[in-house]
């Protein structure tokens, strides 16, 4: 009997994308149990869309907010409604490749997540392939894209798997490495659409409106600190305790040992944890082809400077 994989779809103003993406998900080759779409007070035309999507084809089911709830809140009460074995998760402004589910599914095994590269461009023409660390040394410092998940719907469905005010992806990847751990698939099975009105570029306009757009000394410099500033934060005390505390009976002492650091406001405990990025530069940092030779040792021993500057995840208010 084939698993049963329920597609979870939110979307907000998404009328110029969401046809292309509610298309590729209805063309997978893997029957889907069933697809939610969950709309989050849209103002434009998405949600006829939806609608008119939804009476043609009986797999979906679209439910609309009563009042906002943003991204992170929307997502985990979507994938509530969730009754199929697996959750894949969806953004409504990317496109997937036909075989995207069918893929995952043959490899997530007896883990709890299987993720996937993805392309990411404007265009199809301008793309490039993102294929994110994922070890929870890695997660301690960045997640990486809902959209590439597949998740068993047991974990999804966990309340402790989403930290409040925190990005839900990021998030669950943690969970699921906490349990029963991740499997990464390194051929694209989706195209993440570049664009300014998508939730990351909105969050980071709004905390940074003058970004440069391609730093060079800045992170060495300044991200000291940022990263000051972000210890400060409670988002950042609760996820760096969370993992402390979730690791503590000496499974995963690396990410133990590291969470601990970075909830210590010590110079010497900082400088521990720079030596740590540097030891364990080729599954922490996120481009290890980055870490060769004495530049690379710099640059990962300086990593937590980097992650910190203009880092908006604990900036999060829903």
């Amino acid at each position: 009997m084939k698993a049963t994989v329920s597609v979870v779809m939110c979307t907000c103003n998404g009328e110029r994308y969401v046809r292309e993406q509610l298309d590729s998900i209805l063309s997978q080759t893997w029957p889907l149990h069933e697809v939610i779409v969950q709309d989050d007070c849209s103002t434009d035309t998405t949600p006829d869309i939806i609608s008119s999507y939804a009476a043609r084809d009986p797999r979906i089911h679209f439910f609309r907010n009563a009042e906002r709830l943003g991204f992170n809140r929307n997502f985990q009460s979507a994938c509530q409604r969730a009754t199929g074995q697996f959750v894949a998760i969806s953004d409504q402004d990317d496109v997937w490749m036909p075989e995207k589910i069918a893929r995952q599914i043959e490899a997530i095994g007896r883990h709890d997540l299987c993720f996937s590269a993805h392309l990411r461009g404007a265009d199809r023409q301008h793309t490039h392939v993102v294929s994110p660390q994922y070890s929870l040394e890695a997660l301690l410092f960045q997640g990486f894209a809902g959209h590439t998940m597949l998740l068993r719907t047991d974990l999804v469905q966990q309340p402790d798997a989403w930290l409040p005010r925190f990005y839900y992806d990021w998030s669950l990847a943690v969970a699921a490495q906490l349990r029963n751990g991740i499997v990464r698939l390194d051929e694209p099975l989706n195209w993440h659409r570049s664009h300014e009105a998508s939730a990351a570029r909105s969050q980071q306009a709004r905390f940074f409106p003058k970004v440069h757009e391609r730093p060079t000394w800045q992170p060495y410099v300044l991200g000291i600190g940022s990263y000051r500033r972000l210890q400060r934060k409670p988002q950042w005390q609760q996820f760096y305790r969370h993992v402390a505390d979730h690791t503590a009976d000496g499974r995963q002492p690396l990410a133990h040992r590291m969470s601990r650091l970075m909830l210590s406001r010590r110079l010497t405990d900082l400088l521990r944890l720079c030596r740590l990025c540097m030891l364990h530069r080729d599954t922490i940092y996120p481009d290890p082809s980055k870490t060769q030779g004495l530049r690379g040792r710099i640059r990962s021993f300086c990593y937590p400077f980097i992650f910190a500057y203009h880092n908006t995840t604990f900036d999060l208010d829903s």
